[in-house]
């Protein structure tokens, strides 16, 4: 659209160059230009800021006769520029950002009535300019706006240290995939796990060591679950997961599987290198359960039995609470 601007005006006002010398802030991104290459241009931008202080349209005839273009390097080389003409661009406040130039290598007497379709020209080339700028700034500002939406929903979604979901946001998505379970008749397993002695890690090492046991934990669960499992922090060192379409079987060989990668994990503390362990309770959601609340907390009950039972370990609990839970770790 911009070149095609230039284009016709340097077939309406017979000439065989027009370039849109603007300032540089619009230089980068926008281009209108007729009749030369784009390295010629880059001379002739030089050539033509020279005009960018005229406050109405001009034509200079023969600028070998004009003391202040005469001596100019794009008069006397290669460009060879002999007619020259120009009418400001601005913005709709009426601030300058540009000129629009007519350059011929032979001289031209210009009349009042083509400098008057030059300004028509020029205008059009701002009003172009300007609805360019306008969306650029609206897409720009849609792109800021959804960062912002997208920091909105981290803040209210996620836990701020680890980046695992907050509680609110683990039982509200959760509950989705109990129901959805139901609906589908599809298997869904809790589990519930926390590290081991936690609290002497604290103690020994310092809070800061426990922010970054804390950190790497969820860094190391995240990385080998899958992208649909849910990993919420419920507090302090306690996280719970969500499984949908996994039979507790197929989640005790997972948390087995995590409950290794987690202990292979190196820290440095006030005493030297150290690693953690993690205990894990798995259960699932009965027939009748409308939520995922008491699936935790039957995986929560094997959780404390994991840990009665020397931790750094796995159980998995059953739906009758009555039968003993199944140790795997």
């Amino acid at each position: 659209m911009a070149s095609q601007i230039a284009q016709t005006t340097a077939m309406a006002l017979g000439v065989p160059i027009v370039v849109a010398s603007l300032n540089e802030r619009y230089r980068n991104w926008y281009r209108s230009a007729h009749g030369a290459s784009p390295a010629e241009i880059e001379a002739l931008q030089a050539f033509c800021s020279q005009a960018n202080l005229s406050e109405s349209a001009f034509a200079v005839p023969d600028v070998r006769e004009d003391p202040y273009f005469a001596n100019d390097p794009a008069v006397t080389g290669q460009q060879k520029i002999v007619f020259f003409a120009g009418a400001p661009l601005r913005d709709p406040d009426g601030k300058r950002f540009g000129t629009l130039c007519l350059i011929d290598s032979k001289p031209n007497d210009f009349g009042e009535g083509r400098l008057a379709l030059l300004e028509s020209f020029a205008a059009i080339v701002s009003q172009d300019i300007c609805v360019r700028s306008a969306a650029r700034y609206a897409v720009r500002d849609l792109i800021e706006a959804e960062h912002d939406k997208c920091d909105l929903f981290d803040l209210a979604m996620t836990d701020p240290l680890t980046k695992a979901l907050n509680r609110r946001a683990f039982f509200r998505f959760a509950e989705r995939e109990v129901l959805r379970a139901s609906r589908h008749v599809k298997p869904v397993t809790a589990m519930m796990l926390d590290i081991d002695h936690f609290k002497r890690v604290n103690d020994v090492h310092g809070h800061a060591a426990g922010d970054e046991v804390l950190t790497r934990l969820v860094a190391c669960l995240t990385a080998n679950i899958r992208d649909e499992d849910l990993l919420g922090r419920l507090g302090g060192e306690e996280f719970a997961m969500v499984l949908p379409e996994t039979e507790p079987l197929r989640a005790a060989i997972l948390a087995n599987r995590l409950r290794e990668a987690v202990s292979d994990l190196k820290f440095s503390g006030k005493t030297g290198r150290f690693s953690i362990t993690i205990s894990v309770g798995i259960s699932e959601p009965g027939f009748a359960d409308i939520d995922i609340l008491p699936a935790l907390e039957r995986a929560d009950t094997a959780l404390y039995r994991a840990k009665q039972n020397g931790r750094n370990r796995v159980e998995v609990a059953p739906l009758d609470l009555g039968e003993p839970s199944l140790a795997v770790a």
